[in-house]
């Protein structure tokens, strides 16, 4: 089902270790369960001036916002260590990186920075960000590269949805660079908070 498929890409991008499919899998098979209902709402959808697409869209997001959530405490429960950038984080990360370019080339100072999204402090290794940075395509790098990079490069600005997959991409590649144990099938993904001690104690384990 399209309209599913287009949901599952939207909550996997949002929940960066959390595959697309299975996500419209769920969600369809839960529509099914509830199809007269469903229906019925598709039924009105001129009475809300909408499409039926957009009603199913709304449908099938509400249900996956519910089974994401879900998988996603069951996770963190059973993996407590586990750090896990959402792209959204991620943007506010790579703009840090960016400001700072002497950052992660500097000794000890490229596990000093934060930043604030949705009120919560983030922390990254810097040299990490970099290090998934090196694995990703050319075409994701430079798209980035054009979305984030100091002006003075005068780039062309991508269009937003290639900036959204070239995040999406690079989030995933720094999730499984800090943790090797996760794949893109096991469980959703939040980062749990973290103390900075907690922070830099992570990163260094992980630089031997």
């Amino acid at each position: 089902m399209q309209v599913a498929a287009h949901v599952g890409r939207k909550f996997s991008w949002q929940y960066p270790t959390m595959a697309a499919d299975d996500i419209a899998s769920e969600i369809v098979a839960e529509a099914l369960r509830e199809w007269k209902h469903n229906a019925a709402q598709l039924a009105k959808a001129a009475d809300y001036d909408r499409s039926e697409y957009e009603v199913l869209f709304f449908l099938l997001s509400r249900r996956a916002s519910v089974y994401c959530g879900k998988q996603h405490y069951a996770y963190m429960l059973e993996n407590p260590q586990a750090v896990v950038y959402t792209p959204r984080e991620v943007r506010a990360l790579l703009k840090e990186f960016y400001y700072h370019p002497d950052s992660y080339t500097t000794p000890s100072k490229d596990v000093d920075h934060a930043v604030a999204v949705d009120a919560k402090s983030l922390w990254v290794n810097l040299a990490d960000l970099r290090s998934a940075l090196d694995r990703v395509s050319d075409k994701v790098h430079d798209t980035i590269l054009a979305a984030f990079g100091p002006e003075d490069l005068q780039l062309p600005e991508p269009d937003k949805r290639r900036v959204s997959d070239a995040v999406a991409t690079l989030t995933r590649e720094l999730n499984r660079h800090l943790n090797p144990q996760i794949t893109s099938h096991e469980g959703p993904g939040r980062r749990k908070a973290m103390t900075n001690a907690n922070a830099l104690t992570t990163t260094r384990i992980q630089g031997n």
